[in-house]
């Protein structure tokens, strides 16, 4: 038991403050640390009433000047429900039977001490579940209060329905029917808000909704509304509201607008916003399809990878956003050399590509030169300034022997560094043996960076957090890692790692990260934030035995509690290092740190791995979470990871959180974290407002 456990604060009532101290000795003997007020009559039960609130009453039987019922009358007129147990001369049943029937918690009798010990212990065990069962019942109402305000913030028209009455409905739901306020709907039937035409197939609906697993949870109905009829597709799922059980009800518009716009805004859902060329997700999209096919027999294609020469001098020169003009202008060269032969995509700030539908090689650089001869000859007109600049053109084949879309695209990036390295205004077509040799050069040169970086600290945190969704206001941050070049740039760690890793650095690096992680969260503590880091752990880390030592020597040295410090480790590492990771949890968990399983769900056996690791938290991953609310296959795996971390008292993340949408599917789930862009990017700063309601 711990030392809080055994103080216990008293009211003893008695004929003497030495027979009330003998009754405090008792308990002492017991462990407990005893601090009792005395009292043996009605004023002073109330002044020790005002002074403080007991967690007990030991009550003398058969006091004149202060009978039982006289304090459970004062008790009650102040709304307390303080146990009170009487100590009397004996204790044989009819006696407790009469004192429990007259109010109090139980009889003991002052010959009985170890009777009083354990009736003591009880009731304060009685009392713990009844503060835990408080604290439960707060954390709900906050809950039941943030998910009310992540509906309200919620672009979808969403609704909760009770016996076919609006019970609640969040301000879009509102908006979509035309009303003002909450008070105008709650007790309405739904009914009224569905065209008297769709009644009947609407009551069947309700009649046979919920009554078999394989039932519709759909229904497609026209709405009626004060700004305008309209067709909507209606989504329901079983929720609760205030302990309450309800349906929940979403809103799709379903309403038929103009082809030509529904075809334009489909299109822009695609397209760069600068350029008008199709974006980076786009382009990977049909690459990933054109890599199929030729993996498949159905025909090979090329890319060409086009990279503005000298760009940062041109922002330099002419600002950031008179440069767009120059990269629009480019996109417009190669949008006509291009036509109706390939897909054309802006990939970067100054980089974009082509693929093309065709084996032809030939035909490829031909096309690669027409676009670096128009870009060559162009001149750009800026603000009274003419410009002109040059391309950088690598060209890749997308074959049968090709392994991946990312390999076809490192390939012409690499064929375009050696055209850019050459000088550039030129094309080049990758060669597997005189760009491997540029590749190891580049490959030095990142290698030389990161030496640096660790010798020089060059090295950078930042910070992402992480948020409940039940109402939990402690303050979660994942710690993330960037690195600073010579000009000061911040590079992403998915630039350098990889060679991090392949050169044997990524145990330094992961040590620079935690050490600075614990030296930055110590002093955050030390400001008064209850904050905890959540610190990635690479494989070759794993390995080293001496890195929990380690840890616990940075810990002391700053005076931080290792429960402040959650470890997490990629679930690709762990599968592949299960013996070192289950040898390094063991041993950071001693030192009280928690852990981590990151990115679960990407592997096969996930479920199996997991039975192996003691981990305190899943991080779901992300794919998963992008486009949860239209892919039932994904809201499938979602809750089935919620519901085995439930079974085995452990607490889930869902990371990459990028719409408010799949938010109340994630609450619904029981998902406790939410992490990603839709909370905040990665900051350097620890800013972020974790009593922001509106997440």
């Amino acid at each position: 038991m711990a030392k809080d456990d055994k103080l216990l604060h008293l009211i003893i009532i008695e004929e003497s403050r030495n027979d009330a101290e003998a009754i405090a000795n008792l308990l002492r003997n017991a462990g407990y640390v005893v601090r009792f007020q005395y009292a043996d009559s009605s004023e002073a039960l109330d002044a020790a009433l005002e002074r403080q609130i007991p967690e007990l009453i030991l009550c003398a039987e058969g006091l004149d000047a202060l009978p039982l019922a006289t304090v459970l009358e004062s008790l009650t007129d102040r709304q307390l429900g303080t146990p009170v147990i009487l100590i009397g001369e004996t204790a044989d049943e009819p006696r407790v039977i009469e004192a429990l029937r007259a109010g109090a918690s139980d009889l003991v009798s002052y010959d009985r001490p170890e009777h009083l010990q354990l009736v003591v212990a009880r009731e304060q065990q009685n009392l713990h579940l009844q503060h835990e069962v408080q604290q439960y019942l707060a954390a709900h109402q906050e809950s039941e209060r943030r998910c009310r305000a992540l509906l309200d913030s919620s672009r979808d028209a969403i609704a909760y329905v009770h016996d076919g009455m609006h019970i609640y409905a969040n301000q879009s739901y509102l908006e979509r029917f035309g009303f003002d306020d909450l008070d105008e709907i709650e007790g309405m039937p739904i009914m009224d808000l569905v065209a008297p035409e769709d009644h009947a197939a609407f009551k069947e609906f309700l009649r046979n909704y919920g009554h078999s697993e394989g039932g519709d949870k759909e229904l497609e109905v026209q709405c009626l509304s004060a700004t305008g009829n309209f067709k909507a597709l209606m989504e329901f799922t079983p929720a609760s509201i205030e302990g309450e059980p309800c349906t929940q009800i979403v809103i799709r518009d379903q309403t038929s607008a103009d082809p030509d716009l529904q075809e334009k805004l489909k299109y822009l859902s695609k397209q760069d916003i600068v350029t008008g060329l199709f974006n980076r997700q786009y382009f990977l999209e049909e690459l990933e399809l054109a890599a199929a096919d030729a993996v498949s027999g159905s025909g090979q294609s090329f890319i060409l990878y086009v990279l503005i020469d000298n760009f940062k001098s041109v922002k330099e020169s002419v600002g950031l956003a008179a440069s767009d003009l120059v990269v629009k202008d480019v996109a417009d060269l190669i949008r006509e050399k291009v036509a109706d032969n390939g897909i054309c995509a802006r990939f970067g700030d100054n980089s974009f590509t082509i693929l093309c539908r065709s084996s032809d090689l030939d035909a490829a650089q031909a096309l690669a030169e027409a676009i670096r001869y128009a870009i060559e000859e162009h001149i750009v007109d800026v603000e009274g300034r003419s410009l002109t600049v040059t391309s950088s053109i690598g060209i890749s084949l997308v074959s049968d022997s090709t392994p991946d879309a990312s390999e076809i695209l490192s390939r012409a990036d690499l064929a375009c560094e050696v055209a850019r390295s050459a000088g550039g205004n030129r094309v080049h077509l990758h060669n597997p043996i005189t760009d491997e040799q540029l590749g190891r050069e580049r490959e030095d040169q990142w290698l030389k960076l990161i030496e640096q970086a660790l010798a020089e600290d060059r090295f950078q945190l930042f910070y992402q957090p992480i948020v409940s969704l039940q109402g939990d206001p402690q303050e979660r941050y994942e710690v993330l890692l960037r690195m600073r070049d010579a000009e000061g740039h911040n590079v992403l760690p998915g630039q350098f790692l990889p060679v991090a890793e392949k050169n044997g650095l990524m145990a330094d690096i992961d040590r620079w990260v935690i050490g600075h992680a614990i030296e930055t969260l110590a002093e955050h503590r030390r400001a008064g934030h209850d904050t905890v880091f959540f610190v990635k752990v690479s494989a070759p880390t794993l390995a080293e035995e001496d890195i929990a030592l380690w840890i616990n020597e940075r810990l002391k040295a700053v005076r931080l509690q290792g429960d402040a410090l959650v470890f997490e480790v990629a679930e690709k590492d762990a599968g592949e290092h299960l013996k070192n990771l289950k040898r390094f949890f063991k041993a950071v968990s001693a030192l009280h740190c928690k852990t981590s399983l990151e990115h679960f769900g990407s592997s096969p056996n996930s479920f199996q791995l997991f039975k192996h690791l003691p981990v305190d938290y899943l991080k779901i991953d992300g794919a998963f979470i992008h486009n949860l609310m239209s892919s039932e296959d994904n809201q499938a795996v979602v809750k089935s990871i919620a519901d085995m971390a439930h079974s085995m008292n452990k607490q889930c993340i869902a990371e990459f959180v990028e719409d408010a949408s799949s938010l109340t599917a994630l609450f619904q789930y029981g998902i406790q974290f939410i992490q990603g862009y839709f909370l905040q990017e990665p900051q350097e700063a620890l800013n972020y407002d974790f009593a922001e309601e509106s997440i």
